[in-house]
């Protein structure tokens, strides 16, 4: 830490000073956003083992969430317009307005609100941002005041006419966004959702359906509903089941890893990206997690478990550049043919082969009856054309309709000539 000993130096000189750091400061800050846009765009991250560029600066850079927001949000804004680079160099706007201008920001408008911005206070932005997009008029609301069941100290009494309960008419606050999990206590965590009318109706069931058991209570209802929704993710997604069957040997060569080769590799892993950078660092992504084959499926891996790890979306695409290299993998992402090109089951290649392939004159389509052909009727007797009905392929009729038996033919009339 740098200790500065102000002993013997007048207030000129420490006004001076903390002008001269803020000066710096403020450079640094502008610095500071380059170098992220520059980590973004080479996607350094990935190397240092953060799947995007917000764990890299939590992580990696020991910035709190809300600094490495603020930050990464204002370098994007800066990105787009490069005049924010400038000003945040002179001082002449600080991080704070300029997130808050970000989503009203135009090429045809940066130039002039981001000059009536410089040396603005954030209530002053605030009245900006309402000028260049203005909102409708928030209704006002009548609450009750609640009473207070004892006075309090230096508190001014009511007169004694007064009665009712003590209405205010004021416009609504900001509601403040609450935390959907919340720590209340070392191992104990608060939980805020919002569920529509018919989710509730069956807590209230559950609730009552529950109650000769003791377990009424919605926490220990929803423990239960999310322990079996994991179990249920789980068998999707890794094959993680309490009695795993025995499978089948593949006949031939797919990319779809077998059951028991994901719930080891699963296991091994612990359900965490297994990246590791130069440093020995591991990704702690945990989410969009995908099968990475180790020597490459392309190469001709196997779906063994040794040559398969858990990589996020992130890390397995870098690894891909990698291998491949970036031209090679941007030129496959335009086209995405990856799971078009692979071998097809033979009833799905028979099936996309007739409906394609026009069938040979000889010999009718395989897949397929021939039509029934519907015989000439003579022009002999009616005995005649019953043989010829008999004999040909009996048309069936609609339903709903009635049908006359046609009367056999006598025995000693002869058959048509065919």
């Amino acid at each position: 830490m740098v200790r500065v000993c102000f002993d013997g130096i007048d207030d000129d000189r420490v006004l001076d000073g903390i002008q001269q750091v803020v000066r710096r400061s403020n450079e640094i800050t502008a610095e500071l956003l380059a170098y992220l846009m520059e980590v973004e765009r080479r996607r350094l991250h990935l190397r240092e083992a953060c799947s995007s560029l917000f764990a890299f600066c939590v992580e990696r850079l020991h910035l709190s969430e809300s600094a490495a927001g603020n930050r990464i949000t204002a370098m994007r804004t800066a990105q787009r317009f490069p005049l924010a680079f400038e000003l945040i160099a002179r001082g002449d706007i600080h991080l704070t307005a300029l997130n808050m201008l970000a989503a009203h920001l135009t090429e045809e408008n940066h130039v002039e609100v981001l000059a009536r911005a410089r040396h603005r206070s954030k209530r002053e932005i605030e009245a900006l941002v309402a000028e260049v997009a203005p909102r409708p008029d928030l209704p006002s609301r009548v609450a009750a005041v609640p009473q207070r069941t004892a006075p309090v100290v230096g508190t001014p009494v009511p007169p004694a006419g007064a009665s009712g309960v003590g209405l205010e008419v004021r416009a609504p606050e900001r509601a403040r966004r609450p935390d959907v999990v919340t720590p209340l206590s070392p191992r104990r965590y608060a939980i805020r959702v919002t569920v529509d009318e018919e989710t509730h109706r069956k807590l209230r069931q559950l609730q009552d359906l529950q109650a000769h058991a003791e377990q009424r209570e919605p926490a220990v209802i929803v423990a239960r509903a999310i322990d079996l929704l994991h179990e249920k993710t789980l068998a999707k997604k890794a094959a993680i089941v309490g009695k795993p069957r025995a499978q089948k040997p593949a006949e031939k060569r797919t990319r779809d890893v077998p059951a028991a080769v994901q719930r080891t590799v699963w296991t091994r892993d612990g359900g965490r990206c297994a990246f590791v950078d130069g440093k020995g660092r591991r990704c702690s992504a945990t989410a969009f997690l995908e099968f990475h084959h180790v020597n490459n499926w392309a190469r001709g891996a196997k779906h063994d478990a040794s040559e398969i790890e858990l990589r996020c979306r992130s890390h397995n695409q870098y690894q891909a550049v990698l291998d491949y290299g970036a031209e090679f993998i941007a030129a496959r992402r335009q086209g995405r043919p990856s799971r078009a090109e692979e071998p097809r089951r033979p009833w799905v290649e028979r099936a996309r082969l007739n409906s394609c392939a026009p069938p040979a004159a000889s010999s009718p389509p395989a897949c397929s009856r021939p039509p029934a052909t519907r015989r000439p009727r003579p022009s002999g007797s009616s005995s005649a054309s019953s043989a010829s009905r008999s004999r040909s392929p009996t048309p069936t009729a609609p339903r709903g309709t009635k049908t006359s038996r046609q009367p056999k033919p006598a025995a000693s009339s002869p058959a048509p000539p065919i």
